[in-house]
């Protein structure tokens, strides 16, 4: 069921009770989220018993919310395959060949993949996003897992010239734990996920968002589990045509919130002393 269907259902009712104007509305306002909504956290978002939701939804033709969740997951997202059918289709599917060479037909998924994904940011969301950056009270948190873990330490790495306080954290449960154990309402977590989601970082980003700190997600689906958690969220394009996604997109983004990030004048001392002790050390060759 798609939103559009969900409405004309509605609008088919004869009668609308107080609660079942605000689930509908409440569910038109957050269509894309539903899929990853609990029904608990769900009724009492809306101010329902789940009587009443199993109610509206029977009117609607569904046994309950579990069935709801499941129609309209078919309709938004998309098929998640592994990098091995993914491959399969893309080199036993006739309509997916090309005359072109491999680097050519890559440079071209780059540049498709960049121009999708910087024509579709938001500005108001990047200078929010570097606002919040900013933020010298609390830690920045940076975490990415599987294919996200390297945009991650990329973005940590550059991040510490420019802040203090910023802190990668690895996605392995038995030691995150430590790592979140001072977390508090003025830190700021930034968090890389791209599908299959890492179910480690849904839990974190919602963890965080539930102990008050802000959060900044990159991601590659518009429709994803963070969406009612994030303050800012990016969506980067990551189409291939090979085994695995492409992530120049995410990348190019990384680069351009490091260069807003930079754009502060007490960077200057910290990047001076991180020279130093390069220096001091002898960390490049001269």
């Amino acid at each position: 069921m798609n939103k559009q269907d969900f409405i004309n259902a509605v609008n088919k009712f004869d009668t609308h009770s107080e609660a079942e104007k605000r689930i509908a509305e409440y569910f038109m306002a957050h269509y894309a989220v539903l899929p990853f909504s609990k029904i608990d956290e769900l009724c009492k978002q809306i101010g329902v018993g789940k009587a009443t939701l199993g109610r509206f939804l029977q009117r609607l033709g569904f046994s309950g919310f579990i069935q709801f969740k499941k129609q309209v997951t078919d309709d938004l997202t998309q098929i998640l395959t592994t990098p091995i059918e993914r491959y399969e289709y893309h080199t036993t599917d006739p309509t997916q060949g090309s005359t072109k060479g491999v680097l050519a037909n890559h440079y071209c998924e780059v540049m498709d993949n960049m121009e999708k994904t910087f024509e579709a940011l938001s500005e108001q969301d990047f200078d929010e996003a570097i606002h919040i950056m900013r933020e010298p009270k609390g830690k920045l948190y940076v975490m990415g897992s599987a294919s996200s873990e390297a945009l991650a330490s990329y973005f940590y790495l550059l991040a510490r010239y420019l802040r203090k306080d910023v802190v990668l954290l690895k996605a392995d449960i038995s030691t995150l734990p430590h790592q979140l154990v001072d977390v508090c309402e003025d830190d700021i977590l930034f968090a890389i996920s791209y599908h299959r989601f890492s179910n480690i970082t849904v839990k974190l980003v919602r963890w965080f968002h539930e102990s008050g700190g802000r959060i900044i997600v990159v991601t590659d689906q518009p429709v994803n589990p963070f969406v009612a958690y994030s303050n800012v969220q990016f969506s980067v394009e990551s189409a291939g045509n090979g085994f695995f996604n492409n992530r120049a997109a995410g990348f190019a983004l990384i680069e351009a919130l490091i260069k807003g990030l930079s754009q502060h004048k007490e960077k200057d001392n910290r990047f001076n002393r991180i020279e130093g002790l390069f220096d001091e050390f002898s960390i490049f060759k001269t």
